[in-house]
């Protein structure tokens, strides 16, 4: 809402997340009219506001409802696209959520560094106990270590490890490339 509809924070705030209920009460419908199936959230972060339908509830992963740390907020729905055949996830949220999401306290930046850390541990499981997961960890190491700004794989363009841009959030500690579009280069991560 532009703050000259509403000049009361407090006010524009409720109002924006009433809007955004609204939306999720009809999105599930109007998507599925056009080929795509939603796919039931299995009770993760259920719901407890009464702006969001009954109906749609049981598909919606609500963060809003149910803030996580450092203050995000969310709904979250998963989609099954019929003619991709792929499923993709919708996250609604207003201006200023999207603000603390991507930029504010609950950037996934600082997660990121946050997950590095604790990937970098080692004590979970001693070398050697298990062989699957001493490769699992060895491949993760050595993809981490990869120059991004020299693997060329028409997907995405890096001036360094940090300024990355795929178009979607490609971020270096998500590890979230795709095997098939890293396969080509998997040899080269064995030598």
């Amino acid at each position: 809402m532009p703050k000259c509809h509403i000049r009361d924070d407090v006010q524009r705030e409720e109002e924006e997340i009433r809007y955004l209920y609204e939306i999720a009460n009809v999105l599930k419908g109007f998507l599925e009219k056009r080929g795509f199936r939603a796919e039931p959230a299995f009770g993760v972060k259920i719901s407890t506001s009464p702006l969001l339908s009954e109906e749609v509830r049981p598909f919606y992963r609500d963060y809003i409802s149910n803030e996580k740390q450092h203050g995000y907020r969310s709904l979250h729905i998963t989609f099954f696209d019929e003619s991709a055949k792929c499923y993709m996830e919708m996250q609604l949220r207003t201006k200023d959520m999207d603000d603390i999401a991507e930029i504010g306290s609950a950037n996934h930046l600082g997660y990121e560094k946050k997950q590095e850390s604790e990937r970098a541990r080692r004590d979970a499981i001693p070398e050697g106990e298990c062989v699957y997961f001493d490769e699992a960890y060895e491949r993760v190491r050595k993809l981490q270590q990869l120059e991004l700004a020299k693997v060329d794989v028409n997907m995405f363009s890096a001036v360094n490890n940090s300024l990355i841009n795929d178009g979607c959030g490609l971020y270096r500690g998500r590890l979230i490339l795709p095997y098939e579009h890293l396969s080509r280069f998997q040899n080269d991560l064995i030598d």
